[in-house]
């Protein structure tokens, strides 16, 4: 069984100069602490990382480079998020690491139109035929400087027979097992209207040459359901767990609400240039053969879309997810409960990507969040901000 990788210490001496000091006088106000029996969760300041400008899809990923830079966007800082530097390049969403100080950075472009001129930064990876059947190509960029530059070096995928007329993205994160090899998911469908297999199904490909090639490994989730309670399973989310463990996080659905003080799915509005008038779970599967087979899907959220992941040191799981509004639920040591709940922000949707979470642990017990903020009078205006929040296992005397 293909193991995870462990968990990279701190270089020496950074923690005490460039994670982010959180403020303790936050524990002391009362609306801003959450606690379940086990966990305890203060939230802390929020900052502007990227000024408000034209996104179409203002999708708020964050990354942690094993430098300890972290970066939002196409800005970067090297000082636990006190302050930020634009860069030539914004972060893809698919990035990862190779273990190391200096470890090579491998990534997918994310940048896929989808109806908006501004584009940069969205989710999904597009893909492209080749002449071979059942072979796409993507575009995969390397960095031997932590991200700073980039070379290219355009990835092939390899999809089975009966998957090489159906449309699909790469979606969301590449995650690395102990034998050097990158799992990445995807998510496709035949695209014939009025059938069930036209329903998104989420995929796992696996790369054993550094991401230069990919092939598919398994199928996670699919719904072969005749009603229609949603849109399949897609943007899954892989977490890595040091025991080789790896859980998937999914999204089925969860669309836009009528009003941001509507909670009535009967009571849709028409007008807007989505599919579903509904929300539909969070979905979860766990594989325990380093992605080869998984289980049965399980809901763990009412609603929610984009879920993002993040194992703490402290042993504790941040799951991040959104529409309506932006959400934050926490586990310890794989608990089948998940607890204190948050909801942290709801406001205006941009034209494409509302409520588009990421979350990384910057500091021991410290989380960066990060998502947007649309303009109320201008929908194609939006700024990509972080909040922090501390979030502590607690022992029961």
């Amino acid at each position: 069984m293909a193991l995870a990788q462990k968990h990279q210490r701190e270089k020496p001496g950074t923690i005490g100069t460039s994670a982010y000091d959180f403020n303790p006088d936050y524990e002391k106000v009362k609306s801003r602490v959450s606690y379940v029996p086990g966990i305890k969760v203060i939230r802390g300041e929020t900052h502007v990382i990227v000024p408000e400008q034209e996104f179409f899809c203002p999708a708020g990923s964050v990354f942690k480079f094993n430098n300890g830079d972290i970066q939002v966007f196409d800005r970067r800082s090297n000082n636990g998020g006190k302050t930020w530097q634009q860069v030539p390049h914004i972060l893809e969403n698919s990035t990862y690491q190779f273990p190391g100080p200096e470890g090579e950075v491998v990534m997918f472009q994310s940048d896929n139109a989808a109806g908006g001129s501004t584009s940069a930064g969205r989710p999904e990876v597009s893909l492209q035929k080749t002449e071979e059947e059942g072979v796409l190509e993507a575009n995969f960029f390397r960095s031997k400087d932590n991200g700073l530059t980039r070379v290219s070096d355009p990835a092939k995928i390899y999809l089975p027979e009966r998957y090489k007329d159906w449309s699909g993205v790469l979606c969301r994160n590449i995650v690395g097992l102990n034998d050097g090899s990158l799992l990445m998911s995807m998510y496709l469908r035949n695209g014939i209207k009025n059938t069930i297999e036209n329903k998104f199904r989420d995929i796992v490909l696996k790369s054993s040459d550094r991401g230069k090639t990919w092939h598919y490994l398994s199928t996670v989730a699919f719904d072969m359901s005749e009603d229609n309670r949603g849109e399949g399973f897609n943007e899954a989310s892989l977490l890595v767990l040091p025991d080789g463990k790896i859980n998937c996080f999914m999204r089925s659905g969860a669309s836009y609400q009528a009003s941001l003080g509507s909670f009535n799915n009967n009571d849709w509005d028409n007008k807007m240039p989505f599919s579903f008038g509904q929300q539909t779970p969070i979905y979860k599967c766990v594989s325990v053969d380093g992605g080869k087979n998984w289980s049965i899907p399980d809901p763990i959220t009412a609603h929610g879309v984009w879920p993002d992941a993040a194992l703490m040191k402290n042993g504790i799981t941040a799951l991040t997810y959104g529409r309506p509004g932006n959400w934050m639920m926490f586990n310890i040591g794989e608990s089948d409960t998940w607890g204190p709940i948050i909801p942290f922000y709801n406001d205006l949707y941009p034209p494409d990507c509302g409520n588009y979470v990421s979350v990384t642990e910057v500091a021991p017990d410290i989380l960066l969040v990060v998502y947007s903020r649309t303009n109320p009078n201008d929908h194609w205006k939006s700024e990509l901000v972080g909040t922090y929040f501390n979030v502590r296992a607690m022992t029961e005397k």
